[in-house]
């Protein structure tokens, strides 16, 4: 392969590692900022930088099908590529679907509940809601994550190639 395909492929990877490799560890942050009490601060946080990540993610899919696309050995028409690409493409569903929209949800009620100055009766069930959230991302980063697995292990093994 040239050296064409070598940039592309690197660029695919570093995009894949910074904006994966961040990600991957998300679903962590507001658990953990929970713990600490620091929850909304944790996420508005973990929001921005996760935002520079989905642009490398971004990245990371122009890069590889321009890295197929140059290839004399591998098309799209090869099974592990394009289940690869429908795979991307949920996963880049389930984050923007299920995981960024609970997490602004969260953030609004977690600053509506941070003004009213703590946990009192009368915000019961915006906590509930509030814990309903966590769970809906806490799910939605575990799918992520499960389907991101699932194409690396599609490249590395190559199935139909």
């Amino acid at each position: 392969m040239g050296t064409g395909f070598d940039v592309l492929l690197t660029l695919h990877l570093l995009c894949v590692v910074g904006g994966f490799g961040y990600l991957a560890y998300s679903g962590l942050t507001l658990v953990v900022g929970r713990r600490s009490g620091a929850a909304l601060g944790t996420l508005e946080v973990s929001l921005e930088v996760g935002g520079l990540a989905e642009l490398l993610v971004y990245g990371a899919f122009v890069f590889g099908v321009a890295a197929v696309g140059s290839s004399h050995h591998f098309g799209f028409g090869e099974t592990w590529v394009w289940v690869s690409m429908a795979l991307y493409l949920a996963a880049i569903g389930v984050l923007h679907g299920v995981i960024r929209r609970a997490q602004r949800q969260y953030a609004a009620l977690a600053r509506q509940v941070a003004d009213t100055g703590g946990p009192v009766a009368g915000i019961a069930p915006e906590l509930r809601r509030i814990e309903q959230l966590e769970r809906r991302i806490a799910g939605g980063w575990g799918v992520f994550n499960i389907v991101v697995v699932a194409v690396l292990v599609l490249m590395v093994f190559r199935p139909g190639a």
